[in-house]
């Protein structure tokens, strides 16, 4: 418990410092600051307790990741940022739920992983319903700005174009677990446990996927095509 000079500085501040103030009283009052490094737990029992601000920080930190997840199953930048979205809505709304066995991310990815199978399950109802609706696709977004319209600049379509479609030949397991590694940063083993696979298993995976790739990218690159 904090001492009553502590509360009073504690609500003193709360009241009329700035923000970078309030985070200061709450780090003298031995609660976590909110920071934008500061740690994932930390930030999660922040949020726990009705600490909207906390959870905006989590946003910023996979918003990227998890719009990049999203586009790789759905290949449409206005469905992976949807799905996006209800991923934090969802993942805010079962957070009084959430227990520290795995990473947040981990926890974050798999809801966003189911939201894409139903994405799926609905568009191949409504192919059964009209066949003859052409399907669009977006050109891969580059990683310099992760939310923006993928198709800002010719050259970077083309390129992220080259790049999607060489991951696409990739059969369903080694795509996921390559997204992962490679856009999601996860480590191997934090992509095992993500798909419920052993590590050896995600490490041979992500061999093999890494292979397929160099054999499709490097003529290209030979050639500086990309």
């Amino acid at each position: 418990m904090p001492s009553t000079a502590t509360t009073f500085a504690w609500d003193q501040a709360n009241a009329t410092a700035p923000a970078g103030a309030i985070e200061q009283a709450i780090a003298a009052a031995g609660a976590p600051a909110l920071t934008a490094d500061a740690p994932d737990a930390d930030l999660i029992a922040m949020a726990q307790s009705g600490n909207t601000r906390a959870f905006d920080v989590l946003v910023k930190r996979y918003r990227g990741r998890v719009y990049l997840l999203a586009y790789h199953q759905t290949k449409s930048h206005e469905d992976a940022l949807d799905i996006t979205q209800e991923a934090f809505i969802r993942a805010y709304k079962a957070l009084p739920k959430w227990q520290p066995k795995a990473s947040w991310f981990t926890w974050l990815y798999k809801i966003a992983r189911n939201l894409c199978i139903d994405f799926h399950r609905s568009r191949n109802r409504r192919r059964t319903d009209s066949l003859d609706e052409p399907e669009s696709t977006v050109p891969e977004p580059t990683t310099t700005d992760l939310m923006s319209d993928p198709g800002r600049t010719t050259q970077e379509s083309e390129l992220s174009g080259i790049i999607h479609e060489a991951v696409e030949t990739l059969s369903t397991r080694q795509r996921e677990v390559f997204v992962l590694h490679h856009y999601g940063g996860l480590q191997v083993k934090e992509v095992a446990d993500t798909l419920d696979i052993a590590e050896g298993t995600a490490k041979i995976h992500l061999f093999r996927a890494v292979a397929k790739l160099r054999e499709i990218l490097g003529p290209m690159r030979a050639r500086d095509d990309i």
